[in-house]
């Protein structure tokens, strides 16, 4: 048997309306990375979480504008006696099995409903106590309001669906693309060799091809997505091809 307890968490950050959605619109879900420690016992024992980079949340918005708005921040958490599996390879969270502890009053000057910024997230330490784990509230998505199987559910919008455009969308530009295809053949006694000075003297492969005009000026490169090999045992054709 597996010992000790492994806590999985995320996290979840909410906007004003809360867990509702209304006017087609899914509300935001958790953030899809999943930590998880080893504990030896949990009893007076609390987890800490500290975003290190302002970055992470560059798409979050405190005043109106593109993007995304929060007002709370809650901790999700699953708790695993690990000596329910026989392989600690084998513990793995479960769906069902979340909790979610709201953290929004431990960062330091918020008030109560006021936008959350970057700073505020970056410049908190979040704590959870898993002592008070059985206490805390369940977490699932039945709040996103998902599409069933029935009929009545066919107008449901799926978390990531297209929701509502309110405008017109029309197009008056037509691009037709024109490709020139130049085929370069290399024979056998050609491109055997390279003057690169990490060269080990063993088989060249061809990374990239030059297009040079009538003065020997390079007018073009194309890069090829795998380098080929190339000897005196092997001779190749390849295509440049460009668009117009």
């Amino acid at each position: 048997m597996a010992s000790g307890f492994t806590a999985f968490f995320s996290y979840l950050l909410v906007p004003a309306s809360g867990f509702t959605n209304g006017n087609g619109y899914s509300e935001a879900i958790h953030c899809n990375y999943i930590n998880s420690i080893f504990l030896n016992t949990i009893t007076n024992k609390e987890i800490n979480i500290h975003f290190n980079n302002i970055s992470d949340f560059k798409f979050l918005c405190t005043s109106g504008g593109t993007g995304y708005s929060a007002n709370d921040i809650y901790v999700l958490v699953q708790l695993i006696d690990n000596s329910t599996y026989a392989n600690p390879a084998q513990v793995k969270p479960i769906a069902a099995n979340w909790k979610k502890y709201k953290v929004t009053n431990q960062i330091s000057g918020h008030i109560s409903g006021n936008t959350l910024s970057e700073i505020d997230l970056t410049s908190s330490v979040f704590s959870v106590p898993l002592y008070s784990y059985n206490l805390m509230e369940s977490y699932n998505l039945s709040y996103l309001d998902y599409p069933s199987h029935l009929s009545v559910d066919d107008n449901k919008l799926c978390f990531g669906d297209e929701i509502y455009f309110f405008g017109n969308v029309s197009s008056d530009i037509e691009a037709i693309a024109y490709t020139t295809d130049l085929p370069i053949n290399l024979s056998l006694n050609e491109f055997n060799s390279s003057t690169n000075a990490t060269w080990d003297q063993s088989t060249v492969y061809i990374s990239e091809i030059g297009i040079y005009d009538n003065n020997k000026n390079l007018v073009g490169i194309a890069k090829l997505n795998n380098p080929i090999s190339k000897d005196s045992t092997i001779s190749r054709t390849i295509v440049f091809a460009l668009d117009f």
